[in-house]
């Protein structure tokens, strides 16, 4: 499965490098594009809040960017996120995962069908409790499934605190085994540690 793909459209070269460096380890792919893409050519598209009007087509969830006197204007033109100037790298991060999470996905086990829908997790033998901290690595191993996910790309999504060397992905990746095995047994370890990789879903 191909990681998912962000547009970043209409930034100068300068800024787009700058957030392609600080993604590079993220379970994304940014991309630069001088217009909206075409439906199914991204996941998400980032783009200048100017630059949206009733004549842009949005093929995919937008998360617009700009002063914070077009904040309204972006939501009206039907973006699902606003990035108010001046913002990071970490936020566009963190807020992508928050949009990605929203859009519902289903994928197929030996075992059964698992249905993702928002924050929650739907397992044939009924749903999963999770935290917020645990929905975002586990949407992020899901997005990716197939493919190992680096632990420092899962400790940024969970921002301040993760610092390198913190244990605080092992714990989080342990409690969300727990809890889908409470759930549905027969989905085994679920997540596995890939050696000098970090962790996957197969």
């Amino acid at each position: 499965m191909n990681p998912p793909t962000i547009a970043f459209v209409g930034s100068d070269p300068f800024q787009y490098e700058t957030m392609r460096a600080a993604l590079a380890r993220s379970p994304y792919d940014l991309r630069a594009c001088r217009t909206p893409p075409n439906d199914g050519e991204a996941d998400l598209v980032v783009m200048p809040a100017e630059r949206l009007d009733s004549s842009v087509a949005l093929a995919a969830p937008v998360i617009a960017w700009g002063p914070a006197g077009l904040l309204r204007a972006a939501f009206l033109h039907g973006c699902v996120d606003y990035l108010r100037e001046p913002w990071t790298a970490e936020e566009l991060l963190v807020r992508a995962d928050a949009a990605l999470s929203r859009r519902p996905s289903r994928f197929e086990f030996p075992w059964g069908t698992v249905r993702w829908d928002g924050d929650a997790l739907h397992t044939p033998r009924g749903p999963v409790a999770l935290t917020r901290r645990q929905s975002v690595i586990l949407h992020a191993l899901l997005r990716r499934r197939g493919q190992p996910v680096p632990r420092e790309a899962l400790a940024a999504l969970l921002g301040a605190g993760a610092a390198r060397g913190s244990r605080r992905v092992d714990v989080h990746i342990s409690a969300i085994r727990r809890r889908i095995r409470a759930a549905e047994p027969r989905a085994g370890a679920f997540i596995t540690s890939v050696r000098r990789q970090g962790y996957m879903i197969a």
